[in-house]
Order: C-alpha cells, then sequence, then structure tokens
C-alpha cells in the first residue's frame, strides 16, 4: 500500500486482531501436513485465507476533517473455503436473524412516547467476541501479514482460526447465538419468531433492536 495512513490503518487491524488471538500463531504448520492429518485421521478440516482491504471514510470532506479517516479491515475470504481434498467446504448454513425495517419503525416509534428516548450503540468487533465453532478451520495469512520469522520457513503456512472472524459464513450465527445468552442474562425477553433480534425489558419497558451486517 503505497499511502502510508492506508496502510498504517490496515497494520493497525491486523495487530488488534493478533491481540485478540482471532488466530493462533503458537502453531504453525504447512498446508500439505495439515490436509494430509486429516486425510489419515479421515476427518474434516477447512482451510481458508485471509485478506486486508481499506477504505476512505467520509472522503468527501475536507483533508484536514477529523471525520475523515482510513479504515483498514481484515476478513475471512468466505468463498475461497475448502477442505482437505480441495473440494468446495459445506458449512451448516445456519444463517443468522436479521432484524427488520418494520422493528427499526417499532423502535422510533417507542422512543417517540412522552418520557421515552432513543439510543444508538456500537458494539466493536463484534463477531470476533465469541469463538468460531463447526468444523476445525485452518487459515493461511497474506506475505505481509506474516511475522519476519516465518520467511523462507513455509510454503503456504497455516495457522488454526480460533474466532468467528467477519465474512466467515457462519460467524453471523455464532456471534448471534453468543449475544443473545448474554442479553437473557441481563433480563431482556426475545420477541416472537416474526420479530427477530428484537427484545424487550419488562423491568425497564426499554425495547432493544440488535443488529450487525
Amino acid at each position: 500500500i503505497s499511502d502510508p495512513l492506508a496502510k498504517a490503518a490496515v497494520d493497525k487491524e491486523w495487530n488488534t486482531l493478533r491481540q485478540q488471538k482471532v488466530w493462533d500463531e503458537t502453531v504453525v504448520r504447512e498446508w500439505d501436513d495439515v490436509a494430509q492429518e486429516a486425510l489419515d485421521k479421515g476427518v474434516e478440516k477447512h482451510f481458508g485465507w485471509l485478506f486486508g482491504i481499506c477504505v476512505e471514510k467520509n472522503s468527501e470532506l475536507k483533508p484536514d476533517d477529523p471525520l475523515r479517516k482510513m479504515k483498514g479491515r481484515v476478513v475471512f475470504q468466505g468463498n475461497r473455503v475448502t477442505n482437505q481434498s480441495w473440494e468446495v467446504a459445506i458449512f451448516q448454513d445456519l444463517g443468522s436473524s436479521l432484524a427488520t425495517m418494520e422493528a427499526s419503525r417499532a423502535a422510533d416509534m417507542w422512543g417517540c412516547c412522552p418520557n421515552h428516548d432513543c439510543m444508538l450503540a456500537d458494539s466493536p468487533q463484534a463477531y470476533i467476541q465469541t469463538d468460531l465453532l463447526g468444523t476445525e478451520t485452518w487459515i493461511c495469512l497474506p506475505p505481509e501479514a506474516r511475522p519476519a520469522h516465518w520467511k523462507g520457513e513455509y510454503r503456504f503456512p497455516e495457522v488454526k482460526l480460533k474466532k468467528a472472524l467477519y465474512r466467515h459464513p457462519d460467524a453471523g450465527t455464532y456471534w448471534e447465538r453468543h449475544c443473545e445468552e448474554r442479553v437473557k442474562k441481563g433480563g431482556w425477553e426475545p420477541l416472537p419468531p416474526e420479530w427477530p433480534s428484537c427484545y424487550f425489558h419488562m423491568k425497564f419497558l426499554t425495547f432493544l433492536i440488535i443488529y450487525v451486517d
């Protein structure tokens, strides 16, 4: 990346994910070794790739505006996942339940009632708050994200993915389950199935919508 601000944003994201232990770099193996082990044991393993992207938020603003900045993101390449035999990986296809537009309007209406209010909050790096379940998944980091001491040691270095990283086909479902479990502990009750990702707190008479894009 030629733009130093863009490079700094992407490097920051890589470092943040490492600090959160999204993958385990304490065990590094060649793709061939992991695949052969899976074949020998007759078990299924998934193999995928990570890549970094960068966007300039609020690019229409003046260059010195603090709201104009580079945003780096590292994602799992969900359309390029295979198993140990180079076959297309099959996922549980559980799917997550997104809140509807009707639910957002209902929340606005509830907040407009006398003595009520609306509040919006963000959950930073939501998906990686939960573990990646299901089939064991190994990932290959791109060359620019590999530790310097890996150079010359591996052809296709693989590390195990531990957290539900963005764009993994089942990441949304795992996080949704993780989130609902904790929301219920706080006294929130889920609404009927036709109102997915919506909750109500009887003590505080508060309507909650949870949405992760």
